[in-house]
């Protein structure tokens, strides 16, 4: 992992917040991957807000992807962010 964050430079790891360009769902690597962090993120699913907001921002993934092709173009939008 350590090795990898050296050689690797992005913001994030999770295929919906490289496409977003922003954190929308919690990126719980290593050390983050614990029972309360899980917990804390896990509630948000049944809390209303917290469920509408991911809602909302998954919404804004799909139109941001479009309709069919949507992999092709997500794998150029990840080429890109590599490259970049």
């Amino acid at each position: 992992y350590y090795i990898a964050r050296m050689l690797i430079k992005v913001k994030y790891i999770a295929l919906v917040n490289l496409i977003m360009n922003r954190v929308v769902v919690k990126e719980l690597i290593q050390g983050e991957l614990n029972l309360g962090n899980l917990t804390k993120e896990l509630t948000k699913l049944t809390d209303p807000q917290g469920r509408q907001q991911m809602l909302n921002d998954y919404e804004q993934l799909r139109q941001k992807l479009g309709g069919p092709g949507a992999s092709a173009r997500a794998a150029e939008l990840m080429v890109g962010y590599l490259k970049g």
